[in-house]
C-alpha cells in the first residue's frame, strides 16, 4: 500500500466534518476531487472507511482503526515539518509543556520569563496539573516534557526522566499564630489545626504523615482529615493561611514576599516534605526544536533557583531561640519560656 500524506489529510478531513461539501472546502478541493481521492484510498486499504447516513458520512469500524493510525502519520509528519523550519533560529513555532503546582508557581516563570523574552515569536502553552495527569498528556502527545513529582514512575519504562534537586521545605503559619511562639515545632504538634495544601501529596510523603497521625494520642486529632485543604492556587493558599490557624508546608521561596513583610513566619521542617520532582519526556518522542531550547532554560533556571533556595533556608529556618542564664548563654527550646498556661497540654507518656 502506497499512500500519500495529503491522502491522508482528506481522509482525516471527511471524518472530522463528516460531509463531503464540508471537508472539500476545508482541503480547497472540489466534491468529486475529494470523493475519487477517498475512494482511491479505499482500493489502497481494501476496504471501505466511510458509509453515508441520512445527515452525511460516518466512519466505518475499519474507518475508525485506519483513522487513528493515519491522525499518528499526519502528526509525525506535521512535527517534522515544524521542526524544520523551527530549527532556522527558533523564529516561529509553538512549545506545548506542563508542570506540576510547586514548580509551574516557583522556578518555571523564570524560565518562561527568559525564554519569551529571547524567542518573542515561539508561543508557549503551559499546562499546570498533578503528576498523573501529566503523564496521561504526555502519552497523548498533548504535551512534549513536563516538570513534576516523579516518585510514582518508577515502574514506567517509556519515560526519560531527569531528576532535580530535592527542595526542602518549611512549615509556616500566620504571625500570632498559637504554635509561633514555640517554634521551632515538630510536624505532629500542627496536627491540631488544619494543613493547606498546594498540591496532592504523592505518597512518599504521605505515608510517614500518616503513621506520625496513627500514632496521636489525641482521638480528634488522629481523626482530623489531612489535608484540610487541596487547591492549587499559590495566592489563595498564602491568603487562607494567613487569615487563619491553618498551615501550609512549601519552600521559603514561594511566601518570601510574605516572610519579609511578617504576614506568615516558619514554625518547622521536615525533612520527608521535601519536594522532589524532575524533567519528564517519553524516550520514544524526540523534542521540537523548541521544546529542547526550552528544557535548556528550565534547567538552567533550577540550578539558580536552587542555590537561592539555599540562602533563604539558612534565613528563615526556625531555630531554638537563645536565653541568657547564670554561666552565659544556653540554647533554650522556646517553648520552655513559654508562661505554662499558654503552652499546650502534652498528653501523659509522651516525650518532649
Amino acid at each position: 500500500m502506497s499512500l500519500e500524506v495529503r491522502q491522508m489529510r482528506h481522509v482525516l478531513a471527511l471524518a472530522e466534518h463528516g460531509s463531503f461539501a464540508r471537508a472539500a472546502t476545508a482541503v480547497g478541493l472540489s466534491q468529486s476531487a475529494l470523493s475519487r481521492s477517498i475512494q482511491s484510498v479505499e482500493r489502497e486499504t481494501g476496504s471501505q472507511l466511510f458509509v453515508r447516513t441520512a445527515i452525511g458520512v460516518e466512519p466505518t469500524d475499519s474507518g475508525h482503526a485506519f483513522i487513528a493510525r493515519v491522525r499518528q502519520i499526519v502528526q509525525l509528519t506535521e512535527d517534522l515539518d515544524r521542526d524544520l523550519v523551527s530549527d532556522r533560529g527558533l523564529q516561529s513555532g509553538q512549545v506545548n509543556v506542563g508542570a506540576g503546582p510547586y514548580p509551574a508557581q516557583s522556578m518555571l516563570t523564570d524560565a518562561l520569563t527568559r525564554f519569551v523574552a529571547d524567542y518573542p515569536r515561539v508561543v508557549v502553552r503551559v499546562m499546570m496539573r498533578e503528576w498523573d495527569e501529566l503523564l496521561r498528556k504526555l502519552r497523548a502527545r498533548e504535551i512534549e516534557l513536563f516538570v513534576a513529582e516523579y516518585s510514582t514512575f518508577g515502574g514506567e519504562t517509556d519515560l526519560d526522566i531527569e531528576p532535580m534537586e530535592p527542595h526542602p521545605t518549611l512549615t509556616f503559619a500566620r504571625r500570632g499564630h498559637p504554635l509561633a511562639a514555640r517554634a521551632p515545632v515538630s510536624f505532629e504538634d500542627g496536627f491540631a489545626y488544619p494543613y493547606a495544601s498546594l498540591t496532592r501529596i504523592p505518597p512518599r510523603g504521605l505515608e510517614p504523615i500518616r503513621a506520625l497521625q496513627r500514632r496521636m494520642p489525641e482521638a480528634l486529632v488522629a481523626r482530623r482529615v489531612f489535608p484540610a485543604l487541596e487547591f492549587n492556587a499559590l495566592e489563595a493558599v498564602k491568603q487562607i493561611v494567613i487569615g487563619s490557624d491553618a498551615l501550609m508546608v512549601t519552600p521559603p521561596s514561594c511566601v518570601l514576599a510574605e516572610l519579609e513583610s511578617g504576614q506568615l513566619v516558619a514554625i518547622g521542617s521536615e525533612h520527608f516534605l521535601s519536594l522532589r520532582y524532575g524533567l519528564v519526556k517519553l524516550k520514544t518522542q524526540p523534542l521540537s526544536a523548541a521544546a529542547a531550547r526550552f528544557r535548556e532554560y528550565v534547567l538552567e533556571a533550577e540550578r539558580a533557583f536552587t542555590e537561592r533556595e539555599k540562602e533563604l533556608l539558612e534565613r528563615w529556618r526556625p531555630r531554638p531561640q537563645t536565653a541568657t542564664h547564670a554561666g552565659g548563654p544556653h540554647t533554650t527550646p522556646v517553648s520552655s519560656q513559654v508562661p505554662r498556661v499558654q503552652q499546650r497540654k502534652r498528653p501523659a507518656g509522651r516525650g518532649g
